[in-house]
């Protein structure tokens, strides 16, 4: 696990050749290992199905609402991976993810129904309603309108 968070460039956007959510972004980097094929973009979680402990911090899934195991997102695919293969994770920072049609700046995302992408995260807390609604963490805030279904989000560190 990274302990401490180095610059990897301190440029404006003004002053760089092809600006994008890499340049001055302060990301927070992991590596793990695809249990199936993942996409750049697609929100993982740890594959919590792994009978040994230390497979369970490795291995990661596309993150999935409805599977039981593949609940706990820790980030953004940064590349495509292959099943078995090595596969880099934005933990935190700004990244390009899969999201959800009608994203918009300052939607706060969680994971949804489809696996690999956030989702908005579209009711609130009501603490005088007995109306049910998911309680999973958000994952990231969305700082611009998604382009088919693309977004730069800011993810935040809860690994």
């Amino acid at each position: 696990m990274a302990t401490q968070n180095l610059l990897q460039r301190l440029d404006v956007a003004a002053d760089t050749t092809g600006s994008s959510a890499d340049a001055s972004n302060r990301r927070i980097e992991e590596v793990f290992i695809a249990v199936e094929a993942i996409s750049s973009g697609d929100a993982v979680a740890l594959d919590m199905s792994q009978t040994a402990d230390s497979d369970k911090a490795l291995k990661v899934v596309k993150a999935d609402s409805g599977t039981a195991t593949d609940k706990l997102c820790i980030g953004v695919a940064l590349e495509d991976a292959a099943a078995a293969g090595n596969i880099r994770v934005c933990i935190r920072g700004f990244c390009e993810a899969n999201v959800a049609s009608a994203t918009a700046a300052g939607d706060l995302l969680q994971i949804g129904a489809t696996a690999g992408q956030l989702d908005v995260r579209t009711v609130a807390v009501d603490t005088d309603a007995s109306a049910t609604f998911n309680l999973f963490p958000i994952v990231a805030i969305a700082t611009e309108e998604d382009t088919a279904n693309v977004a730069t989000v800011f993810v935040y560190s809860q690994f």
